[in-house]
């Protein structure tokens, strides 16, 4: 059996900021946004040679909410032997998990919101 590796200490320093991002989110592509940016400074800090990417649109990391999956890892990431010694050998995917976990529930709950201009009364 193969030692399993743990990255709570990298997770704990960006978890605090991702909360408080999340918690100001304005719309879907904001927790999108966030998602992508600090997971991607994550992985970037846990394993620099995977040189994760993020943007508004393509990133490495993006939430993705199809089936029971709630993040998408791109191919040049997800097929790189780092990432997947990664991915097999430590607690990676729970770190991921917990992250994208929360994008999502943030992505549901600001959808079931209306708009603040439509839940204002107009007085005449």
């Amino acid at each position: 059996m193969a030692y399993k590796k743990s990255f709570s200490e990298v997770e704990n320093k960006y978890w605090g900021d991702y909360k408080v991002r999340m918690s100001k989110a304005q719309g879907a592509e904001d927790v999108k946004k966030i998602f992508s940016m600090i997971v991607a400074d994550m992985v970037k800090e846990i394993e620099p040679s995977l040189d994760p990417i993020y943007g508004e649109f393509n990133g490495d990391f993006e939430i993705e909410m199809i089936g029971d999956k709630k993040y998408r890892v791109a191919p040049k990431i997800k097929e790189d032997p780092a990432y997947i010694e990664l991915i097999e050998n430590s607690d990676l995917p729970t770190i991921l998990d917990k992250y994208a976990e929360l994008a999502v529930n943030k992505i549901v709950h600001l959808s079931g919101k209306e708009p603040e201009e439509n839940g204002k009364k107009i007085i005449h």
